[in-house]
């Protein structure tokens, strides 16, 4: 095939074909590929795409609910607990039956303001009985007048076992803060597995108890 330039007039023989393609913008028709429409496969997957994230965003709000539950649950579990370890006079001067849950767990819970102090033992023979006498001291630690509770006397053998306990009435009158009282008590025949003294204030149902082996 002949071609000429139209600026020059140069003419040469062209051997190939030129296929002149426009390339000018125009909307494409909609094709069909295995049954699908372009366009509403797209707008399917972005459905599915939205479906999934909206799914996936209830779940998380679902979780962060329970682990939130949990989370409540604990915090209501824990901080009584927490409470009564770091203020357990509060606790048992508000409920005082949870002294002797304390006492289980070997917290000693000085709500009375008070403290024993300077315990002396003397052993004796009496006509051929032997008798265990202690002396000590009861301080007002408060700055209030206290009254004076009954003393509990507990002697405990090796194994930390209570083998002989009783209760005194000390019968002294309400100390003033920083005061002082004296007490005495004797006991006859004491078991002979008796190792420890254990003295604290008595528990209302203890108060006037009589010595028991």
């Amino acid at each position: 095939m002949a071609i000429s330039c139209a600026a020059c007039g140069h003419s040469w023989i062209e051997s190939r074909a030129i296929e002149i393609v426009d390339i000018s913008p125009r909307k494409m028709p909609a094709v069909i590929e295995h049954g699908f429409e372009p366009d509403s496969e797209v707008k399917r997957l972005v459905e599915a795409s939205r479906r999934a994230r909206e799914a996936f965003a209830v779940k998380r709000r679902q979780r962060l609910s329970r682990l939130r539950g949990w989370a409540i649950l604990g915090a209501c579990v824990l901080a009584p607990m927490a409470a009564a370890a770091a203020f357990p006079e509060i606790v048992v001067g508000l409920a005082p039956v949870t002294v002797r849950a304390y006492d289980a767990v070997g917290y000693s819970i000085n709500i009375y303001g008070l403290e024993v102090r300077r315990v002396e033992q003397q052993h004796a023979v009496v006509d051929g009985v032997r008798v265990l006498t202690i002396k000590g001291e009861i301080s007002n630690i408060s700055d209030s007048t206290q009254k004076i509770p009954w003393l509990r006397f507990g002697l405990k053998d090796g194994q930390n076992l209570e083998v002989y306990n009783w209760t005194l009435d000390t019968g002294a009158r309400p100390l003033r803060a920083g005061e002082s009282t004296s007490f005495v008590t004797r006991v006859a025949s004491p078991p002979e597995t008796a190792k420890n003294l254990q003295i604290r204030f008595a528990h209302r149902d203890e108060i006037g108890s009589n010595p028991s082996p």
